[in-house]
């Protein structure tokens, strides 16, 4: 009796720990599929959660303390994922282009695997032993550039053990155990297409590409390119995923379709329907969410609750979210419309789905809502996750940056600084919009979207044909198009000749604009261009600074252009019919299109193609070589002297 009661006892504990096992591997395929700024471990007692500004990631346990551990794990966390053990997070540092690897228990940081092309998305196989991250600037394989990689790294042996070349810009992972499959979404649309590549995981090669087509509603405000594709999400039981980005509805100006372009009709949030099956959009079921009910700005993040029959989309600007029932009929069936805390940017949900998680950037902060009545949810807990390493006012300024609820912004919620100028304002939109002289004139007709991660050290001058020498100025744009009542104290018709000092709020957004600064370049390691490129780019180092050519002319010094070295403005016609201000070429390989009006796709075109009368320079005479030796100076600028 004693043995049978023993053997009973044994059997228990075998099967108590089956099924421990069994509801962590479980749980941890729920949160770990898709990649995410905020998680939680598969017991679902500590929610993660990245710091990006502060280099660090926040270790909450909800359960038992509204105390929050900080761990330093390099620049620029972007997201991050749980080992099926709940032990050890994997955390994608963009900046310092690494993948980190934090004890959770200890609290620690204890390694860091090197990664470059700027890490972002991480997502881990179901048994923990394999990463795959998506390598936003691309790599070189095999000497050969890739503008897009998803690296698959090796977690056991701590190394990346192959590179999958993708179309550019890869962003936000979902893997899928069931199809053996990792979705992938390109943040940028390319030719004005949309994509999201499919990879299989076993054989660690691209499987296909799926088309997303520019919306042609231009009329009403809907359409446009789909864009700045956030995040995906695979739905609990059928072959579906969503994927959320905007609508940029840039065919809509006076001279394209007779209808001038607005603050309204600029943008949308939308959600897009995929079949996995069949490896393609649903035909008639994109939800416009900015089309029903309250306005709302820039998707973020997107997930299925459990039952598969809701799903919440996060918007990042106007910091909200939408419950929305999952349709394929194009409905934009809101069942609640809930404030966040500012700057949202990722969710993590309970197994259960009656409590969400969200990583409020600009907030500094996770907040924890309870959706156990999907038609009310409820702010349960507000909690500041890192210790602040930004002064206030620069703080202040990404807050208004970021901003589409304030008034003094835009009316209605529409649009922001944030909208077009991307994550974190690192980002341009890559896009070319259409302007009236009314909305626009300190700009030309037809605008190319200005990356602002060069503005801190190559102004003033600002805008093409440098028109602002304060970011404060822009509170002319923000009146004038955005349609904002503006940030000054008194509401004048006629701004004050000296902006700066007379609001808190512009003052702010300078701060946080002039403190931007480009990420590292996928061309250079350190200080010089990568081995691969190296000679060739020395060699067009040497055609940059001949005097035959001329380049350095205007493009010289360590910020590469004399604007805002002179005292007096001085503006030169490329040959692109106005007469513009001699921009950094410094992040040239992640600005494209080139050019005030974005005439030019790729830097060969600037040199050859659009500067037929060697009116940007003497190029026209350069053989194919030199062309290619001048290019790859242009995507990897250093200082070496050119003896050497």
């Amino acid at each position: 009796m004693e043995d049978e009661e023993r053997m009973a006892c044994k059997c228990r504990t075998i099967w108590g720990l089956i099924s421990g096992l069994a509801s962590v591997c479980f749980v941890a395929i729920l949160h770990a599929s898709t990649c995410s700024t905020i998680v939680l471990t598969p017991d679902e007692k500590i929610v993660c959660a990245v710091n990006q500004d502060s280099g660090s990631i926040s270790l909450w346990n909800r359960l038992e303390s509204r105390k929050v551990h900080e761990v330093a794990v390099g620049v620029e966390p972007r997201t991050l994922a749980i080992s099926p053990d709940g032990r050890t997070a994997y955390v994608t540092l963009q900046s310092s282009q690494a993948l980190a690897i934090v004890d959770l228990e200890g609290a620690l940081c204890t390694a860091t695997i090197k990664l470059p092309g700027q890490p972002i998305g991480v997502v881990l196989s179901t048994n923990g032993r394999r990463a795959f991250v998506s390598q936003f600037a691309g790599d070189y394989i095999d000497g050969i550039y890739s503008s897009g990689t998803i690296a698959v790294v090796d977690l056991v042996r701590r190394l990346v053990i192959k590179k999958i070349p993708v179309k550019p810009f890869p962003f936000a992972l979902a893997f899928d155990d069931k199809r053996r499959n990792l979705y992938v979404t390109h943040f940028f649309a390319l030719d004005g297409v949309g994509f999201v590549s499919v990879i299989d995981t076993e054989n660690c090669e691209l499987r296909s590409e799926i088309l997303l087509s520019e919306d042609d509603d231009v009329s009403s405000g809907s359409g446009g390119v789909f864009t700045a594709i956030s995040s995906i999400a695979i739905h609990p039981f059928t072959a579906r995923a969503l994927v959320v980005g905007v609508h940029a509805n840039v065919r809509r100006g006076l001279s394209q379709s007779r209808y001038a372009l607005s603050h309204k009709t600029t943008m949308q949030a939308v959600v897009r329907v995929i079949d996995l099956d069949k490896i393609e959009e649903v035909p008639l079921s994109r939800i416009i969410s900015s089309f029903s009910g309250q306005a709302v700005a820039m998707p973020s993040s997107v997930a299925f609750l459990p039952s598969g029959k809701h799903f919440i989309d996060v918007y990042s600007v106007s910091h909200d979210f939408k419950l929305i029932a999952y349709n394929e009929r194009g409905i934009v069936a809101e069942r609640a419309l809930f404030e966040l805390p500012a700057g949202p940017t990722g969710l993590a949900l309970t197994r259960d789905g009656r409590t969400a998680f969200f990583n409020c950037r600009w907030a500094r902060s996770i907040a924890q809502v309870t959706i156990a009545d999907i038609r009310r949810p409820k702010l349960a807990h507000e909690i500041q996750v890192a210790r602040e390493s930004w002064s206030e006012l620069r703080v202040l300024g990404a807050r208004v940056f970021h901003n589409s609820r304030d008034t003094r912004m835009t009316p209605n919620r529409w649009l922001a600084c944030g909208c077009c100028h991307l994550d974190g304002g690192h980002l341009s939109d890559n896009l070319v919009w259409e302007f009236t002289e009314k909305q626009k004139p300190s700009s030309p007709r037809f605008v190319n979207t200005k990356a602002l991660s060069i503005t801190g050290f190559s102004a003033p001058p600002i805008l093409i044909q440098g028109m602002y020498h304060l970011v404060q100025e822009e509170e002319k744009f923000v009146r004038s198009f955005l349609g904002g009542s503006g940030f000054l104290e008194k509401s004048e018709s006629l701004l004050p000749a000296k902006l700066e000092g007379k609001s808190r709020e512009l003052d702010g957004l300078a701060a946080f604009v002039l403190e931007l600064r480009p990420r590292p370049n996928p061309h250079m390691d350190g200080a010089r261009p990568r081995l691969e490129i190296l000679e060739s780019a020395r060699r067009g180092q040497r055609l940059f600074k001949s005097p035959s050519i001329g380049c350095n002319r205007c493009h010289q010094g360590s910020r590469l252009t004399i604007s805002g070295s002179l005292s007096t403005s001085r503006l030169f016609d490329v040959g692109t019919g106005i007469r513009a201000d001699v921009p950094s070429l410094h992040a040239l390989w992640a600005s494209a299109p080139y050019l005030h009006d974005g005439r030019a796709m790729t830097l060969r075109d600037v040199i050859t193609t659009y500067n037929l009368n060697d009116r940007h320079g003497r190029t026209s005479h350069l053989t194919p070589s030199e062309v290619e030796d001048l290019v790859h100076f242009l995507l990897a600028p250093f200082d070496e002297p050119t003896g050497q």
